[in-house]
């Protein structure tokens, strides 16, 4: 493949549905904060998001025309603009992953979406090509995950590649994530699922319905609700709209309270349709090192999970699955994450907390350790206490002091020390078995096990208030994605840093020596 090239020409189309996006998200900005009577009206927005579209398709195809791209022996080269040209290089020796997509939109046109990322890239792809053929992907992906020490593979084995609906393989730096490029409407299931000792956990109907009724992404999705629904004056008569208005200050506060209900359910709804997109069909196998994940409805994934890159296991347990006792189950590899996952991989959209001990000595035997957590001094409560209190004291104030019954804001202050309180007696650490386990609370709770030989570095900060109580806040560093990511607990005793200091510690313990 080494000449210049075009991307298929259905990248201008999908590049166009695509912005479509934006455009709406831009749509719902002027809606909320613009009044169509100070800029013209119906008429004007019309004419304006008309505009914008028409543009969006213009520079569609020119970007399209002027994008080529050639794959060398040892990178990919990239030129583009019109105006402005840009020339792109990417050596194969600092390809992080690369993942092949297939979306609703790639599907329609029998392509995948190909993204590549580097060294330093940070969160976001490196570089994308939205329409390829899934056999010019699977070339390009071979070649440049290819090490240099290997050797050209033969033909036979480059057409049965070329051929495959699912590619995985391993970089040298890290993990390569891969996604099949699935062209029919069903998951493609990969035929070592079928060998004998392959494992093999499906993420049962009941289990994906409960995911989806306690996702944590309510908040969200009723912000966007109701920011919707405050526009809605504009569409109504001034004269009808004003009858509403005084209805509503008539009706006191049991129908403002309605509405809000009304707004979380609808934020709800979404949510449970965004879960259930997202995790349905949702399947592990695991053969040998590897560890095979299939999962979506309308954007069909499927990523392969090298073991031994594996850094560390977090279980997090929202405020809503926790009383269930659910929790979800999250990886970070060397290899990276998605950015909709904070840079993880979801290992489990949802399990019993009992189950998870069984559940990865079949996937990550090395994770299944018994875990006896050390509980803070008590000298740690107040801090934890405090830290909320204070704020929500002083928000209780001003509420109480302007609003006309603002005295119920009174509540805050007990809301906020019970839920300090709920924080102190969460938090804890502990180690054993080559193994560091850190639980804290934020808004959910969340335990990370990182195994020693995974801890970049571990350290220790101490502020001027935590001295009065010789506190002290640790920190532990690992890699994961790109920049590596760092699990912190507050305020431990000196003891317990100590202790996690001598375990962390390289000179051998006279129970390892015995050992």
């Amino acid at each position: 493949m080494n000449k210049w090239r075009r991307q298929h020409s259905a990248a201008i189309f999908i590049g166009f549905l695509s912005n479509l996006k934006e455009v709406f998200i831009t749509m719902i900005a002027v809606l909320i904060f613009g009044q169509s009577s100070q800029a013209g009206g119906a008429l004007f927005y019309t004419i304006l998001f008309a505009g914008i579209l028409i543009v969006s398709l213009v520079s569609g195809i020119i970007k399209w025309w002027t994008f080529r791209y050639q794959l060398q022996e040892d990178e990919l080269q990239v030129r583009q603009g019109l105006i402005f040209r840009k020339k792109r290089y990417i050596r194969k020796e600092r390809v992080q992953s690369i993942d092949i997509n297939a979306n609703i939109l790639q599907r329609l046109f029998e392509l995948v979406e190909l993204r590549i990322e580097t060294a330093g890239g940070g969160g976001e792809p490196e570089f994308r090509l939205i329409a390829l053929r899934k056999e010019e992907a699977a070339a390009i992906k071979r070649e440049l995950l290819l090490k240099e020490s290997a050797s050209v593979s033969e033909p036979e084995e480059a057409e049965a590649y070329e051929s495959s609906d699912v590619f995985t393989e391993e970089t040298e730096t890290g993990l390569a994530y891969e996604t099949s490029a699935v062209m029919d409407d069903e998951i493609l299931e990969p035929e070592e699922a079928e060998e004998e000792g392959t494992y093999k956990w499906k993420l049962s109907p009941q289990r994906l319905i409960a995911a989806a009724l306690t996702s944590s992404g309510i908040g969200i999705a009723a912000t966007f609700v109701a920011a919707i629904v405050s526009q809605v004056q504009q569409f109504i008569p001034p004269f009808l709209y004003e009858r509403m208005i005084g209805w509503i200050i008539h009706s006191g506060v049991m129908l403002i309270g309605f509405w809000i209900v009304v707004i979380l359910l609808f934020g709800w709804l979404i949510t449970i349709i965004r879960t259930v997109l997202k995790y349905g069909y949702f399947t592990i196998r695991k053969k040998d090192d590897e560890i095979h994940i299939s999962r979506g409805v309308l954007e069909q994934r499927q990523l392969t999970l090298s073991a031994n890159k594996i850094t560390a296991v977090r279980l997090v347990q929202n405020i809503l699955r926790q009383p269930f006792g659910y929790t979800a189950v999250y990886v970070e590899s060397k290899g990276g994450g998605r950015k909709d996952e904070d840079l993880s991989t979801i290992l489990i959209p949802l399990c019993k907390m009992k189950e998870v001990d069984s559940l990865l000595i079949d996937i990550l035997p090395e994770y299944a350790v018994k875990r006896e957590y050390s509980a803070l001094p008590k000298e740690s409560l107040r801090r934890y206490m405090l830290r909320l209190l204070m704020p929500a004291l002083a928000a209780a104030a001003i509420i109480t002091y302007f609003a006309p019954f603002g005295w119920l804001s009174l509540i805050l202050p007990m809301v906020a020390a019970a839920y300090g309180y709920w924080q102190y007696i969460d938090a804890g650490i502990g180690n054993g078995s080559g193994m560091v386990w850190i639980r804290s609370r934020s808004v959910a709770r969340s335990e990370v096990i990182v195994p020693r030989k995974r801890i970049q570095a571990m350290t220790s900060t101490q502020n001027v208030l935590q001295k009065f109580d010789d506190l002290f806040t640790i920190h532990v560093s690992i890699i994961t994605s790109i920049v590596g990511k760092t699990f912190s607990l507050k305020h431990i005793g000196k003891e317990q840093r100590d202790d996690q200091f001598q375990w962390y510690s390289y000179e051998e313990t006279e129970e390892e020596r015995k050992e």
